[in-house]
């Protein structure tokens, strides 16, 4: 009878298809860091001068550099791709609730993401609402971070996010801490030699969540 249950589980449409959304939702997330990694590491390689020890990723944007673009792709890329994860958790969760919760928390990691593509520079020119470029590129990258630490604390605690397994749950909690430690030490030494290196910890923190998610 068990087994009788499970092949009817399996050949049922709303079931199929639920799973093939889930599958292929988390398939587009995971290849989002993959992209912002080739896009990254691209536009590193080609800009003269560049330290990923000191410098902000967004440094490689500047508009004197040779490839400014390279990493505005990269972070629309990322932002659009890791859209399937809200798919995924939609798909699999069974309360409206976390569907919705969780859904609108990687909208908003996305949009965020999207957004510090498109006002990717520090520049200081009005762009619009009395917000230069670099304001808006600020609020875009503090949208991301809270609504990915959002995540990840509910990584601890929500099934569809790992909460049904203690792996998951105790790697939700580590990548948690350690984007926390990162983002506080990049945040308190601003004039940091390696203040790039701490952007970078905590970008691979909460890709790598991402990314097993």
């Amino acid at each position: 009878m068990k087994d009788l249950g499970a092949k009817s589980l399996a050949f049922n449409p709303e079931y199929s298809s639920r799973a093939g959304i889930a599958f292929w939702g988390a398939i587009l997330a995971a290849g989002a860091p993959l992209v912002f990694l080739m896009t990254g590491t691209t536009a590193t390689l080609l800009t003269p001068g560049y330290s990923s020890l000191s410098s902000p990723i967004s440094a490689l944007a500047d508009p004197q550099g040779p490839y400014p673009w390279l990493i505005s792709v990269g972070f629309i890329a990322y932002g659009s791709m890791v859209q399937g994860l809200g798919l995924a958790f939609y798909a699999s969760s069974n309360r409206q609730f976390t569907k919705l919760t969780l859904g609108a928390l990687v909208l908003l990691y996305g949009i965020g993401g999207i957004a510090a593509g498109i006002f990717v520079t520090g520049q200081t020119e009005i762009v619009a609402f009395g917000l230069s470029e670099g304001d808006l590129h600020g609020g875009a990258a503090w949208v991301t971070l809270g609504a990915i630490m959002s995540l990840m604390a509910a990584g601890v605690f929500v099934r569809p996010l790992g909460g049904g397994s203690s792996k998951l749950r105790k790697g939700s909690l580590t990548l948690l801490l350690l984007t926390a430690s990162a983002v506080l030490a990049f945040v308190s030494t601003p004039e940091f030699a390696f203040s790039g290196l701490l952007q970078r910890g905590f970008f691979v923190t909460t890709m790598v969540w991402v990314f097993i998610s």
